[in-house]
């Protein structure tokens, strides 16, 4: 018993050591020791992790390692795209799970292995386009088309007669024709005809006044209610305001405050730009320029505009006192 212990432990450090971020990769590792043989079984994301994981017991087993049962996921993965407006991306194969994110209609998802709850629903592990690796309801999913994206839906909700029904900011498509009206076809190979003025193009490259343009694209959601693993205007988290201001603005930043905190230059308080990023203890907002900023404030249960002026009548004295630093993504 003693050695199977061993063999638990050694795989717990290789996770923390290989995988430490559940939220972006996948290492369910088991081993029995057998016979002739310990066995690994469960799955990895990456063939990388699974050498990793072999070789992590090898060094401690006293027989030989067998892996032919850890499946690879990316060696099964397929492309799907979302067929419902928005969906939730949970942390497990569980209606009850965390929502750690959301994907938008016709998101392209890279969809590995499936599971089935005990409510008989189905689900997908999948990767979204913010990088999560998470579980998303597999009647949600199909078959995406390709397509050459050029365009997002630039309105906060757009209630459309078709398929799907309603369109977030942010889901992509392609244009097709522009006349009164503009053609467009989204990944699920579903075409629509929307207002000209409720589509923004998506930049090839971020623009010089990049930050200007995420400040405007997050004043959007002013009023919000804070949601968290949001994305929409039905509801929104402090990273995913800062992650689509930016995405939709041509910058991909990482999901999360954590995560977000790692990328950009330092920039000290006294020269914030807009645009620029605000770390406090978990959380991170967009400044305005100055002390002002925007964020999905979980205090105030909404998108909100505060400032760390305390001569500002929008002070907020609480982040202004746990305010850590700031950085410029780009």
């Amino acid at each position: 018993m003693e050695s199977d212990r061993r063999l638990d432990r050694t795989l717990t450090r290789c996770e923390i050591h290989r995988a430490p971020d559940p939220r972006l990769t996948a290492f369910d590792v088991a081993a029995e020791r057998g016979r002739d043989a310990v066995v690994l079984s469960g799955s990895v994301l990456t063939d990388h992790l699974k050498t990793r994981a072999i070789e992590a017991v090898a060094a401690t087993a006293d027989r030989p390692v067998a892996a032919t049962d850890l499946t690879v996921l990316e060696a099964e993965a397929s492309t799907r795209t979302v067929t419902a407006p928005v969906v939730s991306v949970r942390a497990d194969p569980d209606r009850d799970a965390e929502q750690v994110t959301q994907a938008l209609y016709g998101a392209s998802i890279t969809a590995y292995d499936s599971e089935t709850d005990a409510d008989g629903v189905e689900w997908r592990r999948v990767r979204t386009p913010d990088g999560y690796v998470g579980w998303i309801e597999r009647a949600h999913l199909g078959v995406g088309a390709e397509i050459d994206a050029d365009a997002a839906v630039g309105a906060g909700r757009l209630d459309v007669a078709t398929d799907p029904g309603t369109l977030y900011g942010g889901t992509e498509c392609e244009v097709l024709d522009r006349g009164e009206r503009v053609r467009v076809r989204f990944r699920t190979g579903a075409e629509n005809d929307l207002p000209a003025d409720a589509l923004e193009p998506l930049p090839d490259a971020p623009a010089e006044s990049v930050g200007e343009a995420a400040v405007e694209t997050a004043r959007a959601y002013l009023g919000t209610e804070y949601v968290w693993g949001g994305l929409t205007v039905e509801g929104i988290d402090c990273s995913g305001l800062t992650w689509i201001a930016y995405r939709r603005n041509g910058v991909a930043l990482p999901r999360d405050a954590d995560l977000q905190r790692r990328v950009g230059q330092r920039v000290e308080r006294e020269a914030l730009a807009p645009g620029d990023l605000l770390f406090f203890p978990g959380h991170v907002a967009l400044g305005l320029g100055g002390d002002r900023f925007v964020h999905a404030d979980g205090d105030a249960s909404e998108v909100v505009v505060d400032s760390l002026d305390p001569d500002d009548d929008r002070y907020n004295e609480a982040r202004a006192e746990s305010f850590e630093f700031a950085t410029r993504p780009a």
